[in-house]
């Protein structure tokens, strides 16, 4: 990567990194488009409850309504890869994404390519994962969801805060499961060396431990195709 030609990037939330790792995927193929607001549906979740007092409606219980972060339309290349249908419970662990199956009338009509794919609802996260969303706890809200629409919105985190000691805790991590952005491993304080990037401040920790198994998207695909031929 050319560090003089890199966007310099100001409080880059969590959902533009997230868009950051699709990006490759979207130019590869592995992705066929990520929906972002305004464009991403809104769920009703309760329609709200009131009540006529007199000649005025009154509020009892206001309506709830869910806006998921991204919406990824899948392309089947992916599949095995990148993601797991959401109905194959036996493979549930086997890639990071579980995507559900539908037909373009569903969704928005930016999807709509005359025949049926795979979706994910997203919601990103911080590193804790226990953010609130839409007044509640996120847990709730998903399972508010799915009993509503039988829409499964699948909460991303991209990278751990802290060092776990078992490679198990990386599971609910994107970036460690699969891959990280090569942009995010560089710093935007590029006045301070100007002949080349400087490697990004988390990368190791203070006291030089990895945070996670920092793999590019060819190394991940590598280490995929290698499972595959073992299989």
């Amino acid at each position: 990567m050319n560090w003089a030609e890199m966007q310099l990037l100001d409080n880059t939330t969590q959902e533009e990194w997230f868009d950051m790792w699709c990006e490759p995927l979207i130019e590869l193929g592995y992705i066929d488009e990520v929906v972002t607001h305004p464009n991403v549906p809104t769920f009703e979740l309760f329609p709200g409850l009131s009540k006529p007092y007199g000649k005025v409606k009154n509020v009892i219980l206001s309506s709830t309504a869910y806006t998921p972060d991204r919406i990824i339309k899948w392309n089947n290349k992916s599949m095995g890869i990148f993601f797991t249908p959401f109905v194959r419970y036996e493979d549930w662990d086997k890639c990071y994404f579980k995507p559900q199956y539908t037909t373009p009338s569903v969704l928005p009509s930016e999807f709509e390519s005359g025949k049926g794919f795979y979706y994910s609802l997203i919601e990103v996260k911080g590193p804790t994962g226990n953010q609130k969303a839409y007044g509640s706890d996120f847990k709730f809200t998903q399972k508010w969801l799915w009993a509503n629409t039988q829409q499964y919105v699948q909460k991303v985190m991209l990278a751990p805060a802290k060092l776990f000691k078992q490679e198990k805790s990386w599971l609910p991590y994107l970036w460690s499961m699969t891959f990280t952005p090569e942009r995010f491993l560089y710093s935007d304080k590029l006045a301070t060396n100007k002949n080349k990037s400087i490697p990004y401040r988390t990368i190791p920790n203070k006291k030089g431990v990895p945070l996670w198994e920092v793999r590019t998207l060819e190394e991940f695909l590598k280490t995929k195709k290698t499972l595959s031929r073992e299989e």
